[in-house]
């Protein structure tokens, strides 16, 4: 949630609450006419139940970013408990509204007490903010330099309030540029206020811990994450027993992204490859180029198995094939999908002719 739309929703969520509370002291605290406190206490009844809405909305939301969190700090740790525990001191007061008549007498101190963990809340989640925002840096007019060392600066007051500086020390020199920013903006959405700092902060780590834009620098970063990846699931040793062409790499990369989001991101993708295909790579083999070509053209209009079990059951030659292919050219051109290279044809239909050629008839049809 943006800070500013968050921040004037818990204003708005203790006006409600306060007003809610006012009413209820009303109605226990002074003689009202039965006829004036039905009134009050249904405007009160109203007024509870959408300051559980807007609870129920920012306990959603801070679930959402707890689960982002790596550790937590003791601010943080203040925040969830306040937090959490208005929820069954909300539940407990509906409940004997509800259905326990004879313990009316607490719902007074129940309210209060749910007031003043929510103005605590809201103190300890929207000060720091406004704080921050009050002093937010102003780098119109400052050069590299001075934004580099304003950067330092805010990187030990900001980043180390979510987790230790360590985390990010261990990194210098093992990631480039690109990944320092998705870092970044990784934070930012999990810590919005982030935002008013992002540009200073972003240009310290781009100038001091990213590495270099050379192949060693690439390697470094590959380096770097795959030790800290891939040995989340078996030992670095499975991983180097393989030798890939660059296309396998990437292909088991991204599967393991699939299967693991949260682990190995889609940024990560490409250095990971990168670096096992310079350690463990071996050349695309003739028959991969025309695999590839083969997947580009005919998977557009039809399922591949299509294709294969058509030249397994069929036992075609080449010049059969390219015939067949020639006709697939006509109908992908006719129906304005694709247009085929006559290369394209030829390679197809060598591919498609050399999977069953042991089989396959020398027969020129």
């Amino acid at each position: 949630m943006n800070p500013s739309v968050s921040a004037i929703l818990a204003l708005v969520w203790l006006a409600v609450g306060g007003t809610a509370v006012a009413l209820m002291l009303k109605i226990y605290g002074r003689n009202v006419p039965t006829s004036g406190r039905n009134k009050v206490a249904r405007v009160h009844r109203a007024l509870g139940w959408i300051y559980v809405g807007i609870y129920g909305v920012f306990l959603f939301v801070m679930v959402q970013k707890i689960l982002g969190y790596a550790e937590f700090n003791s601010l943080q740790v203040m925040h969830l408990t306040l937090g959490v525990s208005i929820a069954p001191l909300l539940a407990i007061k509906i409940l004997i509204v509800r259905r326990y008549p004879k313990l009316h007498s607490m719902l007074p101190v129940l309210g209060l007490t749910v007031y003043t963990l929510s103005f605590v809340l809201v103190l300890l989640g929207a000060g720091p903010f406004l704080i921050n925002k009050l002093n937010a840096p102003d780098t119109e007019g400052k050069t590299d330099v001075e934004i580099i060392a304003l950067g330092g600066q805010l990187l030990e007051q900001r980043c180390q309030k979510c987790h230790d500086l360590d985390r990010v020390y261990d990194q210098k020199g093992k990631k480039s540029e690109e990944l320092w920013t998705s870092t970044m903006d990784r934070m930012v959405k999990l810590e919005p206020p982030l935002a008013d700092v992002r540009l200073p902060i972003l240009k310290f780590l781009h100038a001091e811990f990213a590495a270099a834009n050379t192949p060693e620098g690439v390697m470094l970063t590959g380096a770097a994450l795959v030790e800290a990846r891939c040995q989340k699931c078996h030992t670095l040793d499975r991983v180097f027993q393989y030798t890939k062409t660059h296309e396998q790499w990437r292909a088991t990369v991204r599967r393991y992204a699939e299967l693991l989001p949260d682990h190995i991101r889609k940024d990560e993708i490409e250095p990971i490859t990168q670096f096992l295909f310079e350690k463990r790579g071996q050349p695309e083999s003739e028959e991969d180029k025309k695999r590839k070509v083969f997947e580009a053209r005919c998977a557009t209009c039809h399922n591949l198995s299509r294709a294969l079990d058509h030249a397994h059951n069929n036992e075609l030659s080449p010049r059969r094939w390219r015939r067949i292919v020639k006709r697939m050219k006509g109908l992908a051109e006719e129906r304005e999908i694709e247009a085929w290279s006559d290369e394209d044809r030829d390679t197809i239909a060598e591919y498609l002719s050399a999977q069953f050629q042991d089989e396959a008839t020398t027969e020129d049809d």
